[in-house]
């Protein structure tokens, strides 16, 4: 019999978060997640710049706020499964 690994990391450190972005599944590996990274997830080639305005609002979050909205510069948010984040996207030019 083989002898297992020793966990080197804290419980849950490697965990592997299923949420959703703007109805589509996707999968986020850190326990916290900010504006740009749900940006990015939405829209791969998104631009940052006056001109393009996004909007990031989620719900089914956890326990201590469950739903509400994430900024550019602002603290990130605690991820968990089955999270949903919806992204809106203005151009202004």
């Amino acid at each position: 019999m083989k002898k297992e690994e020793e966990k080197t990391e804290a419980p849950g450190h490697n965990k592997v978060f299923d949420i959703i972005v703007n109805t589509r599944p996707k999968t986020w590996d850190k326990k916290e997640i900010s504006f740009r990274d749900v940006v990015l997830l939405a829209f791969p080639n998104a631009i940052f710049n006056e001109q393009h305005i996004y909007t990031v609002t989620y719900s089914k979050g956890v326990d201590k706020k469950p739903k509400g909205s994430i900024v550019e510069g602002g603290e990130p948010v605690h991820v968990k499964d089955g999270m949903v984040f919806d992204v809106e996207h203005n151009d202004i030019s």
